[in-house]
């Protein structure tokens, strides 16, 4: 009887461990604005792989928080604002793989 308890208890324990370590992203692009942007910015997860990890860097796996909770409007020490962390993380990372937009404002942000 012990086994059983013990491999039933064991099986639970992953199956739950590995549902809740994969948040799903979300089925529609989002729509980022803020108050002194030159205009919102849609980002669609689903065009930007599958790596969460890149972007929501210091968040545990299933537990993805948005950016604004860290990256604020201002920030102080170390944490880059929502606008230098957007700017560093998306411009980057579309130069190394010189592939979308990362040229001109009017790019990403349209009106």
């Amino acid at each position: 009887m012990r086994k059983v308890a013990f491999w039933t208890a064991l099986v639970v324990a992953i199956v739950f461990a590995v549902g809740t370590g994969f948040a799903a992203a979300p089925d529609k692009p989002l729509v980022l604005k803020a108050a002194k942007a030159k205009g919102p910015v849609t980002f669609d997860h689903a065009k930007h792989g599958k790596d969460c990890a890149a972007c929501h860097h210091k968040d545990k796996a299933g537990a993805e928080q948005k950016c604004g909770k860290c990256h604020g409007e201002k920030t102080e020490g170390k944490t880059l604002s929502a606008k230098e962390a957007f700017h560093t993380q998306c411009k980057d990372c579309h130069k190394k793989a010189d592939k979308g937009p990362y040229k001109k404002c009017e790019d990403c942000h349209k009106k």
